[in-house]
């Protein structure tokens, strides 16, 4: 058992949240305080309390986030402060956040914003873009007096000892169900257990860390915990040596190797400190033992271990103990291949170095931090300084990330001793000689073995120019730093304006649940206290795609501990299909025989506790019969004309075939974009128990009637008979609307075949690997223009993968957003939704409009690139006047593009900052920067957005309760639906509480998104409030002044008036969209060549809001929608396996969204003043989405960046930028070749 189910399950503490179970996220955090035997003190940390196990906590005091503080207590400062800097949109993420803070503080009372920023590296937050968050916690960095007067309530006693003994205290064997655990407290007891275990599978644990890498090693027996054992915590710095033993933790390492870089001989160290901090995150390094890293590399030796990279490039020595109690003393290399059965590693030993002698480390990653590498290297070379720096000994090359069997690059280092690195040829020869003995290994997750090899090459470079600093020219300088390491604190700016006079409307101000959010208070779904009796599920997965089932073998399921049912689709006693109404094909809860897709559900485990469940699922076996070619990507599936028959028509404006033809210049060609997962933060859940007439539902949905209808559909009962209800979501995005109703409904099927209640909680793997997410697209196109760029003509087709269902197609949206911010009079734009061999994708945050605006945008890239002109003023030239008509016949009557491009590109200072890009790429040959400039016209449709609205008066105290048919995901539609009716009824905020969204109130109602549901549910609650002050007003007109609200309301009920009142919202519009929005992005960036490394220097967002309903709401609907375009245009890629066609970037280890150091450095945001919405609800305009596109500007950026790269080998022609533009990617279409290194 881990420490995060005792917390929510047996203590009932549902603060600490849970998601990854990988130590990945970050939303699991908690405060540990231990007695610590390298400080010989007390010290509190974060953990991640969902690897930590229970038994490991022995002695711990642990702290969860409603111990700090409580609505009933007071919160904490921290609390107050993320919640009062709108640092909580779902707030799934915030107890960690806040408890990673709090732990940052008990350790450190005055950290630096830097320290700040650096402790976050571990949390991710879907929904903020970070930067509300780290400005709440920098505040600490100068403002602290007050954190510690806040008081703790009661927790746990650290176990103590008498006086004199050992502060480490044991039990020595416990017995946990199938397993032993043993806890021993000397070396001789360790020996004794090593001994009589070693022929059992037994685990060595310290953390448990591992775990969230390896999830399938095991099962082991016994677990022997090696953290009572003193002697493995020693430091001992000699005059020659230093020795650390092997229990000391990433933590202590790194500030051991920090503290080592004054001692004369250990200067080197100051670089393993830098490269220790990469590991992994701060929960994670606070608790994992670099022994513990080194021991995954000797388990899996394809594990780019960075602790083994680092102490073999340096030469350390490695002490290990056999059962005996016997000692040896081996290199890391040797050490590989010792058989560590019975032994266990004690200490390593460092030696000093001399001037003469260069050590350096790196890991080139996926994404900022918190990633395992590409690949990752730890060298030495000793060289003679003063004369034509030549190698005197052998040197250490040591590479990470190329193949489970590489490890030196053994050919290079020979041929190096003796040589000059001074010399072009010695150089030019070795990398001759390092690519030849690179031989990467080929794996579908990992990036390619070309880059793969070309990357180690880069880096070796890297380490030449470092020694040879002073001779080479000045161009190749800046190849020495590192974009990543070197990145400052970030800043942030936000402009806004709002009229006081008019508040609560236009009030900045955070969410209404934002505090109890801080605190762990605000309940979730999966936070529901457990129903009398219940029972949990969880789905088995098909692992092969295209093929039919031939048998599914439960037996040994059935067997194991606590397992209840295995349910199949004979067991549905209604339909198997959970699609919304009238869906154009019907997708399966469960399959009846036939798979389309690896990750498709087969059946349900139902347990007697969700671990039981989840583990019962993997056991059962499927085989697999009558195996088809799998269609992958839209390519494959245009081959093999997979196409779904769909209604959505082509659009067809002017004559574009005609007006191609004829004009002065032409281009064709195609651009990608991936699919994303959407990585909120709850995972999809749902509890579902019989009643006396019929079903009580609770759906983590963003569309409750449907879960309704899904759940009544699968049960073969009426709709009335299903209670449905949602308080709010722990992110969604889209992908709760149709997606959630599968879980919704197995738990009704589960429930209804047990008779007692049902709750699933899907993992993160199952998610991924079930559920569909954004839609890919491949576009091809053809575009006609004049002498300066004037689009004539535009013919585009977009094959839109859809998975193996087209029901939450966005290929319509997309023919709705084919022009994005561009007049042309001829179009052709032509929709097609692709069959594939992947779950049914759906939408996902701005679908449709996404692809259209990228894909134009791309357009006009290469519209620009074949001119040879700048991209800017191409894309201005094009932009949409006031008037015009788009292709699909929507007027734009107020469109102020251009006056919005004008002032961004002033505001900005666009001009200056180009000009010193080009500077900067002249002066600099391996470092890049780019920047980019684009706009966007984003339609809003209210049509279809049926919204309840109730509000109830209640006599006595005048108190007001609110239900609607919105659901609150962070997008804060519950606060504005307060601030409106606080607004209308002239009463206090205080006054007003939000109830849940249910099926009886809100009957038939929409779902929850595409950026109307805010606004809609405000109309309809102002509705209700006018409904109600038509009736309240002949009283008060009755009444005389002075009186209060509580005793007009009493008089009301006095004379029987209704303070009830509903209203349903059904808008209609004549034209696709109610009203447009605009905005303009540009971004700077800076590449590193060598690497394809990216950091995003600054970013400016000028956004039309209209009059922002919460300015400080919307602001961070911007930068988060902004900063999830980052992950989709940067760093989020998923992976097939060719073979089975199983997802295989399932997991945090696999799957990167942005973290707080991949947002950019200089994040502005403004909401263009003075711009009220006429055709909007009080002047206010929709934010949720339309920032996602403008964040294309960062990719543009990049593609300038590898433009100016490509130029340095006169290689400056057009090329697609597909999307994701991942760090390989940038590397390689940098065209980067060690025929190119030079040191001159």
């Amino acid at each position: 058992m881990t420490l995060n189910e005792y917390i929510r399950e047996k203590m009932n503490l549902k603060g600490t949240k849970v998601m990854c179970r990988e130590g990945g996220c970050g939303c699991c955090v908690v405060a540990a305080t231990y007695y610590d035997p390298v400080t010989q003190k007390q010290q509190t940390v974060a953990v991640n309390s969902c690897l930590v196990l229970l038994y490991n906590c022995d002695g711990w005091s642990v702290e969860t986030v409603e111990s700090i503080g409580n609505q009933k207590k007071g919160f904490h400062p921290i609390q107050d402060r993320i919640a009062e800097k709108n640092g909580s949109q779902c707030g799934y993420c915030t107890p960690g956040m806040v408890m990673s803070m709090y732990s940052l503080l008990k350790s450190n009372p005055t950290p630096s914003a830097e320290e700040i920023e650096s402790n976050f590296d571990g949390n991710i937050c879907r929904c903020t873009g970070y930067r509300p968050i780290l400005d709440a916690m920098k505040t600490f960095a100068i403002d602290i007096e007050d954190l510690h007067k806040q008081p703790c309530c009661k927790k746990t006693t650290a176990c103590t000892s008498p006086a004199g003994a050992d502060p480490l205290c044991s039990r020595a064997r416990l017995v946990c169900g199938d397993a032993q655990w043993f806890q021993p407290t000397s070396m001789t007891e360790l020996t004794t257990l090593l001994a009589q275990y070693s022929t059992s599978n037994y685990r060595l644990v310290f953390s448990n860390t591992g775990a969230g890498v390896y999830k399938n090693d095991g099962p082991f027996d016994p677990y022997i915990s090696l953290r009572q054992l003193s002697d493995l915590y020693a430091v001992t710095i000699g005059a020659n040596s230093v020795t650390i033993g092997a229990n000391v933790t990433l933590t202590h390492l790194a500030e051991t190797f920090n503290s080592l870089f004054a001692k004369q001989g250990f200067g080197y160290c100051r670089t393993l400190a830098s490269h220790i901090l990469k590991i992994a995150n701060v929960p994670v390094r606070n608790v994992g033992c670099w022994a513990g890293n080194l021991m995954l590399k000797h388990a899996h030796p394809d594990f780019p271990s960075d602790v083994f990279v680092c102490l073999e490039g340096v030469g350390a020595m490695l002490t290990v103990m056999d059962s005996t109690g016997s000692s040896s003393t081996v290199s890391l290399v040797s050490w590989l291949s010792m058989d560590m059965k019975g032994k266990v590693i004690i200490s390593l030993t460092l030696s000093p170095m001399d001037t003469t002698e260069f050590v350096v480390s790196y890991k080139i990653m996926p994404r900022s931090q918190n990633v395992h590498a590409y690949v990752n290297a730890g060298f030495y070379i000793k060289v003679d300084v003063s004369g034509g720096f030549v190698v005197k000994s052998q040197p250490r090359l040591v590479f990470g990330g190329i193949s489970g069997q590489f490890n030196h690059a053994t050919s290079s280092e020979n041929f190096l001793v003796g040589k000059s690195l001074s010399d072009q040829a010695t150089l030019q020869g070795l990398m001759k000689v390092l690519q030849a003995e690179l031989q990467p290994s080929s794996d579908p997750v990992l990036a390619s073995p070309e880059y793969r090899r070309s990357l180690a090459c880069s880096l070796l470079y890297k380490f030449i120019l470092t020694i040879c600093r002073p001779i080479i020219s000045d161009r190749l300088q800046s190849a020495v730093y590192s974009v990543i390491d070197d990145r400052p604190v970030s800043t942030a700016q936000q402009s806004y304006q709002s009229n006081p006079a008019e508040y609560p409307l236009n009030q900045p101000m955070p969410k209404i649940s934002s505090h109890i959010q801080a605190s762990g208070e605000a309940q979730y779904t999966s936070d529901i206290t457990c129903l009398p009796n219940e029972l949990h599920a969880a789905f088995v997965l098909a692992e092969q795609g295209n093929c039919d089932i031939n048998q599914v073998d439960t037996t040994l399921a059935l067997s194991m501990p606590g397992v209840v049912k295995v349910l199949r689709a004979s067991d549905i006693p209604g339909q198997n299909n959970f699609s919304p109404n009238g869906a154009p094909v019907q997708e399966e809860v469960l399959s009846s025989g036939h798979i389309d897709y690896a990750g498709q559900a087969v059946a349900i485990v139902v347990a007697d506790t969700q671990t039981h469940a989840n583990e019962a699922a993997k056991a059962v076996k499927i085989t697999y019969k009558n195996l088809g070619p799998l269609l992958l990507d839209a390519k494959a599936a245009i081959a093999a004309q997979s196409f779904f028959k769909i209604n959505d028509k082509p659009i067809t404006k002017g004559d574009a075939e005609g007006a191609i033809a004829k004009a002065p210049h032409s281009v064709s060609g195609e651009i990608a974009m991936g699919t994303q997962y959407p990585f909120y933060m709850e995972t999809q859940v749902s509890v579902v128990a019989p009643t006396e007439d019929g079903y009580l539902v609770h759906a983590a949905t963003q569309w409750v009637d449907m879960a309704q209808q899904v759940v009544a559909r699968v049960l073969g009962v009426e709709k009335s008979s299903i209670n449905a209800s949602v308080k709010r979501l722990g992110g969604a995005y889209g992908s709760k609307i149709t997606r959630s109703h599968q879980i919704t409904a197995a738990a009704a099927i589960a429930a209804y075949a047990c008779d007692r209640p049902v709750r699933m909680t899907t993992d993160l793997q199952t998610c991924i690997k079930m559920i569909g997410k954004r839609y890919p697209y491949l576009a091809q196109y053809e575009a006609g223009f004049d002498d300066n760029g004037k689009l004539l003509g535009v013919i585009i087709a977009y094959y839109a993968v859809g998975g193996n269902s087209p029901n939450d197609s966005s290929v319509g949206l997309c023919l709705q957003f084919c022009d994005n911010a561009y007049y042309c009079e001829n179009w052709h734009v032509i929709p097609y939704v692709m069959k594939t061999n992947e779950p049914g994708h759906t939408a996902t945050r701005s679908p449709g409009s996404v692809p259209g605006i990228f894909i134009m945008e791309s357009i006009m890239e290469h519209v620009a690139k074949s001119l040879n002109k700048d991209a800017m003023p191409v894309r201005r030239a094009n932009l949409y006047q006031k008037d015009q008509v788009t292709p699909y016949d929507q007027p734009l009557p107020y469109c102020n593009l251009t006056a919005l491009w004008d002032q961004l590109y002033q505001s900005a200072t666009v001009a200056q900052r180009q000009s010193a890009v080009q500077q900067f790429n002249a002066a600099n040959r391996w470092k890049k920067r780019g920047i980019s400039v684009v706009p966007m016209k984003f339609g809003i449709s209210w049509v279809g957005g049926n919204y309840n609205a109730l509000i109830s008066i209640y006599n006595g105290d005048g108190s007001v309760a609110i239900t609607h048919g919105g659901v609150e995901a962070g997008q804060g539609v519950d606060t504005k639906a307060v601030q409106i009716a606080a607004y209308e009824l002239k009463i206090d905020m205080s006054l007003i509480k939000v109830k849940d969204n249910d099926s009886l109130t809100n009957p038939n109602g929409q779902t929850t998104g595409g950026s109307i549901t805010s606004e809609l549910v405000c109309m309809a609650i102002q509705q209700c409030c006018q409904q109600l002050n038509a009736r309240i007003d002949p009283v008060r007109q009755k009444m005389t002044p002075p009186y209060t609200w509580q005793q007009l309301i009493q008089e009301c009920y006095n004379e029987g008036v209704d303070l009830c009142a509903r209203y349903f919202t059904n808008p209609q519009c004549t034209t696709p969209f109610n009203y447009n929005t605009y905005g303009i992005g540009c971004s700077e960036v800076e590449v590193d060549v060598l690497t394809g490394e990216t950091q995003i220097v600054r970013s400016d967002i000028l956004y039309d809001c209209g009059e922002s309903l919460n300015p400080e709401i919307d602001v961070g609907q911007a930068e988060g929608a902004f900063v999830m375009g980052l992950g989709y245009w940067l760093t989020e890629n998923t992976v097939y396996d060719p073979t089975t066609g199983e997802n295989l970037t399932d997991s945090t280890w696999e799957y990167k969204p942005p973290t707080t150091k991949d947002i950019p450095v200089d994040f502005r945001v403004t909401f263009l003043p003075n711009a009220p919405n006429p055709l909007g609800f009080l002047r206010s305009k929709a934010v949720g989405e339309p920032p996602f596109s403008l964040s294309n500007s960062a990719l543009f950026a990049v593609k300038r960046a590898v433009e100016a790269a490509r130029a340095e080998i006169s290689q400056d022609v057009f090329f697609a930028l597909d999307a994701p533009a991942t760090v390989d990617r940038i590397q390689t279409l940098s065209m980067v070749d060690p025929s190119q290194f030079t040191l001159q």
